[in-house]
């Protein structure tokens, strides 16, 4: 009788432990060790809200690859970044605010912007994994500096890249779609890809460094910085009919371009030939899959979702602006079908690829949070934030159900897509009051470095 006693004893104190031992295995094997890092393969678009994806309700727009990252992994409901392109990309590369790294507005012309570019004294992911013994590479879009004069890509971590060169050595705009303008490693590519749809000879790029660098047994961070559906102005091959664009032209009729439903779909395609990637080599089961975008849909764009009628958010401190999709794949730790609602931010991807890849933290302060526990089954030991900070010439902290600005604006958080709601406040509670007037005292601590250009325009 006392045997089986102590029989029952060990199985009870069994489950009660073994939950908090396979926590605790799971995150040390994947953050201490570097015994078998996954790879990692990031995607973000360019200019696509959360309400063009389908797996966030959209009806207009199938994209049934994307959709496969949510049916398979994690689908996060509250990812914010900074309203335009510069600002986000820089503060994923680096997990630092914009205003600290002199990258508060997008830069797109050398004599306009040359002062303006991210310094390659600022921390980078991918330096951090490269020292861990990632191979790294990026494609695509960059936007951090002018590849015609800094073309500093090895200094920033990446030791391969094609990259669309935004200008020529005399200034001149380039293309990225059609007759496509790209740098790859130190070297213009024009004319040998003068007739090819720019975005896939990205991907078979970096398709090409996936295969290479599994054939090399080490593992691989893959940028993959999508040009789609950015400008929705461009026919794809896929389209019925070929009118391209010219300069900065824009289409006849606003609302939806005829040509966006067929870019997005083009995005979707190309993430289905990288998923393939992963799966013709077998190693699907340990490479992470991260899918968000760098800010909200063009202004010109309108969709349909939660029952409004709306028109895109990109440079503006809305949620239409900020608020984008993040989906994450990781066969061998995200429970399939999984979704998340904490507040995640663009500054928080630094620390979480270096705590998943086992990598060593900078010696300079972020401003991100590893949520990296979210991914492996020991979210209990995760503390979720409590505000994101999101930025254009003005900044903003966000909760989940409020909106401090600069100016000591309160808003309301509503139901996507509707706009916050101004309040003042004295007709608040007086919890609420002092929640409120406590971040806005978080906001102005924050400490800004320079004079803002409040006058150019957001690209």
């Amino acid at each position: 009788m006392n045997i089986f006693k102590w029989i029952v004893l060990l199985l009870i104190l069994s489950l009660v432990v073994s939950p908090v031992l396979l926590a605790e295995k799971i995150s040390n094997k994947s953050f201490s060790s570097n015994d078998d890092p996954p790879n990692i393969l990031f995607i973000m678009a360019d200019d696509l809200g959360l309400e063009y994806v389908s797996a966030y309700g959209n009806n207009l727009i199938k994209t049934p690859n994307i959709d496969r990252l949510a049916d398979e992994g994690m689908l996060f409901t509250h990812m914010f970044v900074n309203p335009t392109c510069t600002p986000t990309r820089s503060e994923l590369l680096t997990g630092r605010y914009p205003f600290r790294t002199n990258t508060i507005f997008p830069i797109f012309d050398y004599q306009r912007h040359k002062d303006n570019i991210l310094d390659v004294s600022e921390p980078s992911f991918a330096r951090q994994l490269q020292e861990a013994g990632y191979k790294t590479a990026i494609a695509g879009k960059w936007q951090l500096s002018f590849l015609a004069h800094q073309d500093w890509l090895n200094e920033y971590g990446f030791d391969n890249y094609m990259l669309w060169q935004i200008q020529t050595e005399e200034g001149e705009r380039t293309t990225r779609f059609h007759n496509p303008y790209y740098r790859n490693d130190g070297v213009v590519i024009h004319e040998e890809i003068k007739d090819r749809y720019g975005p896939d000879v990205l991907v078979e790029f970096l398709s090409d460094f996936m295969e290479e660098s599994h054939r090399e047994g080490k593992p691989f961070m893959a940028y993959y910085s999508a040009l789609l559906p950015h400008f929705p102005w461009v026919p794809t091959p896929d389209s019925k009919d070929q009118i391209l664009r010219t300069g900065f032209s824009r289409g006849i009729d606003y609302g939806i371009p005829k040509y966006f439903p067929d870019m997005v779909q083009r995005l979707d395609y190309n993430v289905g030939r990288l998923l393939e990637t992963l799966e013709s080599l077998d190693i699907a089961d340990n490479t992470l899959v991260i899918f968000l975008s760098d800010n909200g849909t063009d202004q010109f764009l309108y969709s349909f979702m939660n029952g409004e009628v709306f028109y895109g958010g990109k440079g503006t401190l809305t949620d239409r602006g900020s608020r984008v999709p993040l989906l994450m794949r990781w066969p061998a730790m995200i429970k399939p079908g999984s979704k998340n609602s904490d507040l995640i931010e663009a500054a928080d991807f630094f620390p979480t690829f270096v705590d998943i890849a086992g990598a060593t933290h900078p010696e300079e302060p972020i401003d991100g949070r590893s949520f990296a526990q979210l991914l492996t089954n020991s979210g209990d030991l995760y503390e979720p934030r409590e505000w994101v900070h999101i930025q254009t010439a003005a900044r903003i902290l966000r909760t989940k159900e409020w909106i401090v600005t600069e100016e000591g604006v309160f808003k309301k958080v509503q139901p996507y897509p509707i706009d916050a709601i101004e309040y003042d406040l004295e007709d608040l509670r007086e919890d609420e009051r002092k929640m409120l007037q406590e971040l806005e005292r978080e906001l102005k601590n924050l400490p800004v470095k320079w004079e803002r250009n409040k006058n150019d325009d957001n690209r």
